[in-house]
């Protein structure tokens, strides 16, 4: 009994430091990044750079639990020349498109490169007061964003994190069709839990996970501290302290932190959908390359492995594997020449290269 105590009353005293940093919290009410750092005396330049760089379009979630919500502002952004073969990004948990800031600086000059923000995070809307943020919604925007906004009739698909779920499931989308609106010619996957049993989740990821305990402490979290927090765990590079600034402003848009319990439970979906998922990607007609970052502690090697070993290796359609050692989570970040290097030599087609030099280690074709 007085252990229940005791966590009731520990439970009620985040509870009170929560609402108090709710109350304490600056209340950001910009309805778009491009008006959010005009407000700010010294925004973080690669963040704004972003920013100014992209645009929004509106979208109605197509979920009836969501059916009272307004429409979202969703922001998107494409580089490069539209005549040049079309690469499609999707980002992962908890960040953004601006993730792919540095793939997008690599591979521009040749490519149309194009990333968009999906609800809840970077620069598009994030509702708060019942919104059910979902993979399956998530996919059926990607679906309208390729056919009604960027336009794209055929183009590669690049997934990282939550983003591998995303482009699963709209794989499946795309395999439904009898006559398909685009054509994806090559599907990239990198590091995320694509298959979930063997996911090495933080104590953190497990807490805002939990229907009691992540509802307190999202009003605790702060942008600073969320990415301060991924600098230390995620990534293989040391980032600059203006890159951890930029980060944290995007976090921190529109109280980004504040639907971090709500962004997360995307797991419970990937968790209730993944081998339909992964039975998806198996029967596949796309070409398909696995990139690992070998660093990666949340997403071991051994997801890519079980993907590789169960679903990839023994299907007809051509399947690659790659691992990159000196790389982490963030692995676009980390080595952002070599993926792009990677990605070249896939779309060219060069079945011949097994490793591909990088600026701290070779990426390896371990299949």
């Amino acid at each position: 009994m007085k252990r229940i105590t005791y966590v009731l009353i520990a439970l009620a005293l985040i509870l009170i430091i929560g609402l108090a940093f709710v109350a304490l919290r600056p209340d950001d009410q910009s309805q778009s990044c491009m008006e959010y750092y005009a407000g700010m005396e010294n925004p973080p330049s690669s963040a704004q750079e972003w920013c100014l760089a992209g645009e929004y379009f509106s979208w109605e979630s197509t979920l009836p639990v969501n059916s009272d919500f307004e429409a979202l502002n969703i922001f998107h952004i494409c580089q490069g020349n539209p005549e040049n073969p079309a690469i499609l990004m999707i980002h992962g948990y908890p960040t953004m498109s601006f993730d792919y800031a540095p793939l997008f600086h690599e591979l521009q000059d040749a490519y149309y490169v194009c990333a968009l923000d999906t609800p809840g995070y970077g620069f598009s809307d994030k509702p708060l007061d019942g919104y059910d943020y979902s993979i399956d919604d998530d996919a059926r925007l990607v679906d309208e964003y390729i056919r009604e906004i960027a336009g794209l009739r055929e183009f590669t698909l690049l997934t990282h994190d939550k983003g591998d779920s995303v482009g699963l499931a709209l794989l499946q989308i795309y395999q439904a069709y009898d006559e398909k609106p685009y054509r994806i010619n090559h599907h990239f996957i990198t590091n995320g839990n694509i298959y979930l049993p063997l996911a090495q989740l933080t104590t953190s990821q497990k807490a805002l996970l939990n229907p009691i305990s992540g509802p307190l402490l999202s009003p605790l979290m702060t942008g600073t501290r969320a990415a301060q927090s991924l600098a230390e765990l995620t990534f293989a590079t040391t980032l600059p302290q203006s890159e951890i600034d930029a980060y944290a402003s995007i976090f921190d848009y529109q109280n980004g932190m504040g639907v971090s319990h709500e962004i997360i439970e995307y797991l419970n979906e990937r968790s209730e959908n993944e081998v339909g998922w992964l039975e998806a990607l198996e029967k596949s007609e796309i070409p398909t390359t696995l990139i690992w970052g070998e660093l990666d502690d949340i997403a071991p090697v051994a997801v890519p492995d079980h993907v590789w070993i169960n679903y990839l290796e023994d299907r007809d359609t051509p399947a690659t594997y790659w691992r990159i050692p000196c790389a982490d989570h963030y692995l676009q970040v980390d080595e952002p020449a070599l993926i792009a290097n990677i990605l070249r030599t896939a779309l060219t087609n060069d079945p011949a290269t097994i490793a591909i030099e990088g600026a701290e280690c070779q990426a390896v074709r371990v299949h």
